[in-house]
């Protein structure tokens, strides 16, 4: 059987249990393919190699099946009507290019989105640490490679750096940094809990941080600053045991050593202090003022509410002089009422099914606190950045939803322990007859 020790920090590995059968081709194939496919997610500069291994791996997994709980129908049916406010406001402007691409982008990003909530519901620890691995693995890549752009060794800065910042293998530094969070914060958890690696995983922990400081993104800053102190309050709140609670505050300090020996480096290099003063305002010139990027959002509003269609997809900067770098804005200009009360009601959802999880005693709590501290400063930074096709994005919010539907089972099924002819504690979400795929003690502090 599954167990949850007394403290709710546990670790989140995976190890299989002895009696456990083994896995077939089909799964190893699954799983290989699961983690190249988040991997490759990591190299937007070869984006179209992300679109292939996902769709080979989607199609594997449907061909070997994959099973939809109904947990997981609120999360998709708010995507489906969100696309479908974009394919009613797409009619009228169908020769145009980029609503075209707009609307596909929307319609596949959706789909992973999709994809990745509905895998959660089999062999879930096993899936959710593939995808950590791989997404660490991705991420250091890209840090490095960041960062060698930004110090232009070898002649890379063309290709690893845009406009004197790292942008790794991303064409946008602005996504780049944000991207590096979810992994930053894994690893801190790990550096909190204790174990082996403990210097590797520091060192890789450092480079990531650097690599975020040397995107100079205000988002990124701002998302590592609050997810971070929102992982390590969720775990504080979340332990009874005080031995944990000093290690946690521990795990404070270790960060903020960190940020503060990284930016203490950066200041003393003069080109970096020079980009970091620029950066570090909240806001720009081209911020203010009324053709600025805040006055053209709040103009658009009054337009807006007299526009039930909105001005179509992607059609907002023939409107105003650029697009609004506000998602929430951007859902009812593209998508008109339909589509933007669709995603305002999908993000008030998404936090709360999110936060709940955070809460649950079970074995994927770790990955359900430090999966939202990663998403909740990526939905506050949709009102200053265009993020409605983050691929990244998208992942997060399909492991939230995912994650809250098997975290609701597996707390259900355990509740029945003591009725007689109920299913096993610790069963699956899916097959209450077929164990969980975790060890006893597998989730222990």
């Amino acid at each position: 059987m599954a167990t949850i020790s007394s403290s709710p920090l546990p670790r989140y590995s995976s190890r299989p249990l002895a009696s456990a059968p083994k896995r077939s081709g089909v799964d190893i194939l699954r799983l290989a393919l699961l983690g190249l496919t988040i991997y490759l997610g990591s190299i937007i500069l070869l984006d179209f190699l992300y679109n292939v291994f996902f769709i080979l791996t989607f199609g594997i997994f449907i061909l070997s099946g994959v099973k939809i709980d109904r947990t997981n129908m609120p999360f998709i049916f708010y995507l489906v009507v969100y696309n479908l406010g974009a394919l009613i406001a797409y009619q009228p402007y169908i020769d145009f290019d980029w609503s075209r691409e707009f609307v596909i982008g929307t319609g596949f990003v959706a789909t992973t989105a999709i994809f990745y909530c509905i895998l959660l519901n089999e062999d879930t620890l096993k899936r959710l640490e593939i995808i950590r691995v791989a997404y660490i693995v991705g991420a250091l890549q890209a840090s490095v490679l960041g960062i060698i752009g930004y110090a232009n060794i070898g002649g890379l800065g063309e290709i690893f750096s845009l406009y004197g910042r790292a942008s790794g293998t991303f064409r946008d530094p602005n996504v780049f940094g944000p991207f590096l969070v979810l992994p930053a914060l894994y690893l801190l958890w790990d550096l909190i809990n204790g174990g082996r690696w403990m210097l590797i995983k520091g060192a890789i922990y450092t480079t990531l941080m650097a690599a975020i400081l040397l995107s100079f993104s205000r988002g990124a800053w701002g998302s590592i600053i609050i997810g971070t102190a929102l992982m390590l309050v969720q775990a504080y709140a979340t332990s009874t045991d005080t031995r944990l609670r000093y290690r946690i505050v521990a795990g404070t300090l270790i960060a903020g050593v960190v940020m503060a020996l990284i930016i203490v480096v950066a200041l003393s290099i003069d080109d970096v202090a020079k980009i970091l003063q620029d950066r570090f305002v909240l806001q720009k010139d081209y911020d203010s003022g009324p053709s600025g990027r805040f006055g053209n959002q709040k103009r658009s509003i009054p337009d807006l509410l007299t526009r039930p269609f909105g001005h179509g997809p992607n059609r907002f900067g023939l409107f105003y002089p650029e697009n609004p770098h506000n998602v929430y804005l951007m859902a009812f200009s593209s998508y008109g009422w339909i589509g933007g009360l669709t995603f305002l009601a999908f993000i008030a959802s998404t936090l709360y099914v999110g936060a709940k999880s955070c809460f649950m005693k079970t074995p994927f709590q770790a990955h359900s606190i430090i999966i939202f501290s990663a998403l909740v400063p990526h939905i506050l930074q949709g009102f200053q950045i265009d993020s409605d096709r983050w691929r990244h994005l998208f992942l997060l919010y399909g492991l939230t939803w995912g994650l809250a539907g098997v975290s609701r089972k597996w707390t259900i099924l355990n509740r029945r322990r003591a009725v007689p002819g109920s299913v096993t504690p610790g069963s699956s979400p899916t097959n209450p007859h077929r164990p969980l795929p975790v060890a006893t003690g597998a989730v222990r502090p």
